[in-house]
């Protein structure tokens, strides 16, 4: 066939190849929905267990680990549950819900109040009593930004959709607190510290929604303010968002659950959590008591009610030495559907870091060359034994359009020593140890940029700092 052949010839080949890639994509799909993936089965539980599920929103907690909540309670095992915000930020659920197409502060509270009952039902039927259930009461879609820029001085987060700073539920553990990082790392340690879990569950850092990434940081910052005063609990996180997935959408109780393609390079922590038919049974219809929810999202939300549940052993913190951590794989920015298209517009390819007497170094692999509207973010949160995480400084460190500009939090700061090393496919940045408060351990993430906007980040990881890294001559 040439190009002086007719138009429509070349249309109709182009339709039959879409066709047949589709046809190849949806058969794969299908045959890894029909065995199970090819994970280690994981541990029975056990009545010596206590187990807790913490869970950004209304809904993670089943969603993810509904079968799981039965089968504890049923050898006995404790279980609490602890929700992050009240989910009441969810504007299509909302209108779609109320059948309003306008939203107020006040119509949003309201829809916090209807999810802690949808909550309450579905635990109740699953087997958690409402007094094994917690609800901390921060902002839906807000957690994020209270990590990044809200701590000690800095002002509490001001809610645009409720019209508030503060918790305003009066039902909730953190009622009357102010909307700020200190306070809901207090709020996940106090529920540690009281409950005392010998497993957690909780969201994934990497997971597309920026609650979920938010609740595993509190997560592990509260677990280093408790080391030595609460027994170290085993932590396993759990994926939820993570682009097209489960696939195929509806309820497929004879299906297998899909490990995610973004996640790929965790299998080696991933387990396997067979159900009974039973429990397959149960936990879809604790799905669909979630009624607001259901109303715009059902079709994915029955899709996680399979004959399996995933969860990923979530490793030590790494400790940062001189030789450079596991290379960890950037990821498609989840602010839209076209998760892979996303991907290919960005140029993060990977990111690894390692300590040295001068500082930490973050390298960034990119996928293609540095240009003019391509940036970089990388985000450094020191951590030092006996000062509290609110007083220690919270870098971001961003490289765009060729210029360099470091802020501690929102407050922009001398770039001091930073060093930007912009190489034939790699970015080498150095920070110095001082500057990120001589730290005992390091949150660390890094961002894409395509102008102003985010492109593709890696989830966020946690190093423990060597004395002999971090030590200059003649310091510390």
């Amino acid at each position: 066939m040439t190009l002086r052949e007719p138009l429509s010839r070349w249309i109709v080949v182009v339709l039959a190849l879409g066709a047949a890639a589709a046809m190849c994509i949806l058969f794969s799909v299908q045959r890894s929905a029909l065995v199970p993936p090819p994970l280690m089965p994981f541990p029975s539980l056990t009545a010596g267990d206590r187990v807790l599920i913490l869970a950004p929103h209304e809904d993670d907690e089943t969603l993810a680990a509904g079968g799981l909540i039965q089968r504890a309670r049923s050898v006995g095992a404790k279980v609490r549950v602890a929700y992050l915000t009240y989910g009441d930020h969810n504007q299509l659920a909302v209108m779609v819900y109320r059948m309003r197409p306008w939203l107020t502060p006040k119509i949003n509270r309201g829809m916090g109040e209807v999810r802690r009952g949808e909550a309450t039902r579905a635990m109740s039927f699953l087997g958690v009593p409402p007094q094994q259930l917690t609800f901390l009461g921060y902002p839906d879609n807000d957690t994020f930004d209270i990590w990044r820029f809200h701590w000690g001085s800095a002002p509490p987060l001001h809610s645009v959709l409720t019209n508030t700073v503060r918790v305003p539920y009066r039902d909730a553990l953190g009622f009357g607190k102010p909307y700020k990082g200190e306070e809901i790392t207090a709020g996940v340690a106090g529920v540690l510290r009281e409950f005392r879990p010998t497993l957690v569950f909780v969201s994934h850092p990497a997971d597309g929604n920026p609650d979920h990434r938010a609740l595993y940081l509190y997560l592990r910052l509260a677990l280093l303010d408790l080391d030595g005063e609460i027994p170290p609990p085993r932590v396993y996180t759990y994926p939820v968002h993570m682009g097209p997935w489960p696939w195929p959408h509806r309820y497929h109780p004879d299906e297998w659950l899909s490990f995610p393609g973004r996640l790929e390079a965790e299998t080696c922590r991933a387990v396997l959590f067979v159900l009974t038919p039973e429990e397959v049974r149960r936990k879809y219809e604790a799905i669909r008591m979630y009624r607001s929810q259901m109303s715009d999202s059902g079709y994915w939300m029955t899709a996680f009610a399979r004959r399996n549940e995933l969860f990923i052993l979530d490793p030590a913190p790494l400790p940062l030495g001189r030789y450079w951590s596991e290379r960890q794989k950037a990821m498609a920015n989840a602010s839209t559907i076209a998760y892979e298209v996303e991907y290919q517009m960005g140029h993060v390819g990977g990111v690894a870091y390692r300590g040295t007497p001068g500082g930490m170094c973050v390298r960034v692999d990119l996928l293609r060359r540095m240009e003019r509207a391509l940036g970089l973010s990388v985000s450094l949160f020191g951590y030092r034994r006996g000062t509290p995480f609110a007083e220690m400084p919270k870098l971001n460190i961003d490289w765009l359009f060729g210029k360099l500009r470091v802020s501690d939090g929102r407050r922009v700061i001398a770039t001091g020593g930073v060093k930007v090393e912009d190489a034939a496919g790699r970015v080498l940045f150095t920070v110095p140890w001082e500057m990120l408060g001589k730290p005992d351990a390091v949150f660390a993430h890094v961002r894409g940029m395509i102008g102003s906007a985010d492109r593709s980040y890696t989830g966020w990881e946690e190093f423990t700092v060597s004395r002999a890294s971090a030590a200059t001559p003649g310091k510390r």
